[in-house]
């Protein structure tokens, strides 16, 4: 369940990303347990990588990326088995806010360009603003549940 339905994207990716692989070869990783030839493996990891933003960045090992391209690497890898679901814990929390930001936009553009569903967990109340819905727990309980009408561009979010 968890290697063909769920991608996860974790607020620490360096711990996460192989670092003798480079960021497209950590993108393929996924692809190659499914048993992905490895001329769609690349071809797809390229597109990833293009999709976050990073085409330039393929060839390059976690170490030589900064922590807002290693949390693209991550979304790409997430994303690149095509997961019913991509679960994002805390993926802006070890970040600067301008990277954050970019990494919002990347979530943003992978839901709505490959139409995965996203659970996005924050502790940043601010970030609620760009979710069609929000659901908000107390002591391991749901508390509330709400839709939001009113969507706003990850751009105007501020924090």
């Amino acid at each position: 369940y968890r290697r063909r339905v769920v991608g996860f994207v974790w607020q620490q990716t360096a711990r996460n990303l192989l670092p003798y692989l480079t960021a497209v070869e950590n993108v393929e990783l996924p692809m190659l347990l499914e048993g992905t030839g490895a001329r769609e493996r690349r071809r797809r990891a390229t597109e990833l990588l293009s999709l976050v933003g990073l085409p330039d960045r393929a060839g390059a090992r976690p170490e030589q990326l900064s922590g807002g391209e290693q949390q693209r690497v991550a979304i790409a890898r997430a994303v690149a088995k095509r997961p019913d679901i991509l679960l994002c814990d805390e993926p802006t929390g070890a970040l600067d806010f301008r990277t954050g930001l970019l990494v919002l936009e990347m979530i943003e553009r992978v839901n709505r360009e490959l139409g995965t569903a996203t659970i996005l967990i924050t502790h940043n109340a601010p970030i609620v603003a760009m979710a069609d819905r929000t659901v908000t727990l107390a002591d391991g309980r749901v508390e509330s549940v709400r839709t939001n009408e009113a969507r706003r561009p990850v751009s105007e979010i501020r924090w």
